[in-house]
């Protein structure tokens, strides 16, 4: 069984997300977080959206492996999975690893990409 703490910090400069934190998407749809994972494989947090009471895992490798293209300059693409430039496909796995990196991340809605915030 993976330990669990409150809270869950994806770097030392990005913000710290707590159980009971809000994540709203792009969209409008919003998402609570339910639980925080602390080791092994299941690392990561567990987020339910609000309209439909279903949960999603957000591995802490995808919100790393996100940090890590931000951090070498790439822009990410709105709801496209990993192979086509984006996250994921899925809105709230997007909206959980982006929630997670919100103030290193800047939204362009024009190119609807992600990008490091300046």
């Amino acid at each position: 069984m993976n330990a669990q703490l409150s809270t869950y910090q994806a770097s030392k400069d990005s913000i710290t997300i707590s159980i009971g934190d809000t994540i709203t998407s792009r969209g409008g749809s919003t998402y609570t977080v339910t639980a925080i994972r602390t080791e092994g494989r299941g690392k990561g947090l567990t987020i339910t959206r609000a309209s439909s009471g279903k949960e999603v895992r957000i591995s802490d490798r995808m919100v790393q492996n996100t940090l890590s293209r931000i951090n070498k300059g790439e822009e990410i693409k709105f709801q496209k999975n990993q192979t086509q430039g984006g996250i994921s496909f899925t809105v709230a796995i997007e909206a959980g690893v982006i929630g997670c990196l919100y103030n290193l991340v800047e939204i362009d809605t024009v190119s609807r990409v992600y990008r490091r915030a300046s």
